[in-house]
């Protein structure tokens, strides 16, 4: 969105009994939940109600992807008869360093929802439902939405693909890039400027390198990954605000940035678990 990147970490906080893992140092997140505001470069502000997304990350053994694939389906089996309200969207990363591994997310929760998540499924254990075994490495995330900044329907529905930016920012800087998103973001409506699909903004709550905050892109295909336009975002700011007021709003935001990083993610309905409306 800035920088001509496709769209854009964890700590074991949850049972990942829930995800067909055996639980491995998870604690409560009660405990850390009045640490998290305190961290580095994190702003604080109060969570509304169905902002929370989950993020599990599963790097599988060399050679036990099939095995993988199918106790996954297996797994989602025992949440439906536990009768798991949760919808569990799997995605399979295609580019970068984490090529091949699967992400198991999760969005529009409540911390209250994560505990009664967790009450759903305690005591209640298939053995033969879980992926463990055939994992490598496994890593949790907690981020929270941020639809001030996202351009994107209320309701969460997966895309075919993802173009995916992970931005750790200097501690410093995070309310002068937030403010420059908004900006950006204004500016973008003002000129009608066109955006390959909706985007979804995300900070880092728990489980990985802070601040950060995570970019999804929603892509059609890998058509889609083509802009949709030749006019530059420099461009389009310097139309919106002057060329002077817009190239300082933008400088603002990428002086911010720390590090940044891409890939994309393909969407596997077939490994996912929506459950039925009542």
């Amino acid at each position: 969105m800035f920088y001509h990147c496709p769209a854009a970490g964890f700590n074991p906080l949850r049972d990942t009994k829930k995800l067909g893992c055996s639980r491995r140092n998870a604690m409560r997140f009660h405990a850390v939940v009045g640490a998290i505001c305190l961290l580095a470069g994190t702003v604080a502000r109060a969570q509304s109600p169905g902002e929370i997304a989950y993020l599990h990350l599963n790097r599988v053994k060399p050679g036990m992807t099939t095995q993988y694939e199918a106790t996954r389906k297996r797994h989602w089996l025992w949440h439906k008869r536990l009768g798991d309200t949760w919808s569990y969207h799997v995605w399979q990363i295609v580019s970068g360093e984490k090529t091949g591994a699967y992400i198991v997310s999760s969005f529009g929760h409540t911390w209250k929802e994560v505990d009664e998540s967790d009450q759903v499924v305690a005591g209640d254990e298939d053995p033969g439902a879980s992926v463990d075994p055939y994992l490598d490495s496994e890593s949790e995330s907690y981020y929270r939405y941020l639809p001030d900044l996202s351009m994107a329907p209320e309701s969460f529905s997966p895309a075919p693909k993802l173009a995916v930016t992970r931005f750790i920012l200097k501690s410093e800087n995070v309310t002068t890039f937030l403010d420059g998103v908004r900006k950006i973001k204004a500016a973008i409506r003002k000129t009608e400027y066109p955006l390959a699909g909706p985007i979804r903004w995300y900070e880092l709550v728990s489980g990985g390198e802070s601040p950060q905050f995570l970019l999804l892109a929603d892509r059609a295909n890998w058509a889609a990954f083509e802009p949709p336009t030749s006019k530059t975002l420099d461009a389009m700011m310097e139309a919106a605000y002057g060329k002077e007021q817009g190239a300082a709003i933008l400088l603002t935001v990428r002086s911010a940035i720390r590090s940044q990083y891409v890939e994309a993610w393909q969407y596997r309905g077939d490994l996912s678990f929506v459950p039925e409306s009542k």
